[in-house]
């Protein structure tokens, strides 16, 4: 019985979607038998390959990942709630920590592979329609696995659909391998996808964006600088750039901005919405402007160097940390929790919506600020912190402080003369305050190696260094499905 639950999982079709401008609209809402792609099908069958990304309660990205992987983070506490998530080694020894994200990950997985093996036999549709078909189709792949290989190291790689329930056998990929079949799928979608698409599909230019940080990610340097600047120089082609205004980056209601590139589309219905603004956001949630409910799920650490060497000037700190709010117009202390963490996280703010499940904040992949960045650190490990790499840093800085990214500023700008080394640090330092509470934190530190040291700076400036055990794993373990239904995953 679990193996054809598991069958029925990875096979599956696209459930319906409610109809809104800020989502993949699937009509009519019905399954379709992938044999029998027609142009009219066609498009809501690519719909459908996304699904498991955005499914409310999905457990995934909106949910377990863009809680747990923040929590991971050497800044963040999950207070009484939460505390396993600070508890590395067993929460990374625990095989069924991720167990549902692996399973809605590895639908996505199947789902792309029914669509790729659907599109080779079809003879009737044409090679304009196909194309950015299997581009999709291959771009979901290729980010499913960049996730697994990241997260669990050597996992099965599945590249075609499972025919038969009783057969899912298949020994784990080396991740060389896994980064190498995903460089192949992005690399076809870049050429294959389209400029622009509505609704959070993927382009031509998230195609090229994955790439980058999948060359960054595996330490091919050259390759992620090539790709980033291929973005940076060719902007227009996409209409990339930095939005001045967090509260525009952060909308719970607008479609998009100039700034993303690919982000998870979330909408203000019940149960259509992310789940993050409520995640972190505590009792008095509504009144104070954040979210309909609190569910104060964790917080900051201010004693985290990254936090307390954080300039109040800011912007991203004004708009990401609070210890205060006004509650009918008084200024009211925050909940926190003594002994774990003494600030709260408010990047996503949706007061409006209809409930928790609700929240209509989409979630970033890539935007814009992540190729400028993800450029100044290739572009200054290869040949030094050159004016090239400056500049890149400086425009995320310079939007940071409120003033105009192409212009230089003595109040933004890093100081001359730095190091190779200092520089990366500084290039560390911003991707910790740009991308904070969007879950790329223990990744940055893992691959850079930087993990143990940071907690450990972390476990002597706290009054409980308990709550934050130095690291001794950095891959999660297979969960007890995947176990059960493939022999050869050992």
């Amino acid at each position: 019985m679990q193996r054809k639950y598991f069958f029925f999982l990875l096979t599956m079709l696209a459930a319906g979607f409610v109809a809104c401008d800020k989502m993949l609209e699937e009509k009519p809402k019905a399954t379709v038998m992938l044999g029998e792609l027609t142009p009219n099908t066609l498009n809501q069958t690519v719909i459908g390959v996304y699904e498991p990304w955005t499914r409310s309660r999905g457990r995934l990205w909106e949910s377990t990942i863009g809680l747990g992987f923040e929590l991971m983070s050497e800044y963040t506490d999950g207070g009484a709630s939460q505390q396993s998530w600070s508890n590395y080694n067993n929460v990374m020894s625990n095989p069924n920590a991720l167990r549902d994200p692996w399973t809605t990950l590895y639908e996505a997985i199947g789902r792309a592979n029914q669509l790729i093996a659907a599109l080779d036999a079809n003879t009737t549709l044409s090679d304009d329609l196909k194309k950015p078909a299997y581009g999709e189709a291959y771009f979901v792949r290729a980010v499913s696995y960049f996730f697994a290989v990241r997260t669990w190291g050597k996992v099965p790689m599945r590249l075609k659909p499972i025919s038969d329930p009783d057969n899912t056998a298949l020994a784990l990929s080396e991740t060389p391998a896994i980064y190498d079949q995903i460089v192949k799928d992005l690399q076809y979608a870049e050429t294959a996808l389209p400029a622009k698409f509505n609704g959070g599909r993927a382009t031509s230019g998230a195609a090229k964006a994955a790439l980058a940080d999948v060359y960054l990610n595996r330490g091919d340097l050259p390759n992620a600088r090539v790709k980033a600047k291929e973005i940076i120089d060719g902007r227009a082609t996409w209409g990339y750039d930095l939005e001045p205004n967090f509260q525009t980056l952060f909308s719970p209601t607008l479609a998009t901005n100039r700034e993303d590139i690919f982000s998870l589309k979330f909408t203000q219905v019940l149960d259509r919405g992310a789940f993050l603004a409520s995640y972190w956001a505590d009792s008095r949630a509504q009144a104070a402007g954040f979210s309909v409910r609190g569910n104060k799920f964790g917080g900051i650490i201010s004693q985290a160097p990254l936090v307390k060497n954080w300039n109040n000037a800011d912007l991203r700190k004004q708009w990401t940390l609070y210890t205060t709010y006004l509650v009918n117009g008084v200024v009211t202390n925050a909940e926190v929790e003594a002994g774990s963490y003494d600030i709260r996280m408010g990047k996503y703010r949706d007061p409006n919506a209809p409930s928790d499940t609700g929240n209509g904040n989409d979630f970033y992949f890539w935007r814009y600020a992540d190729v400028l960045l993800i450029y100044a650190e290739a572009e200054n490990k290869l040949s030094g912190p050159t004016p090239a790499a400056y500049e890149s840093v400086n425009k995320v800085r310079r939007r940071a402080f409120g003033l105009p990214a192409d212009q230089a500023s003595n109040v933004s700008d890093l100081p001359a003369g730095l190091t190779m080394a200092q520089f990366d640090d500084m290039v560390f330092r911003e991707r910790g305050y740009e991308f904070m509470g969007e879950c790329k934190r223990w990744f940055d530190m893992v691959r850079t190696g930087r993990a143990a040291a940071l907690i450990g700076e972390v476990r002597a400036a706290i009054p409980n260094p308990g709550r934050k055990p130095v690291p001794t794993k950095f891959l999660f373990a297979l969960p007890d499905i995947e176990l059960q239904n493939n022999p050869l995953a050992k």
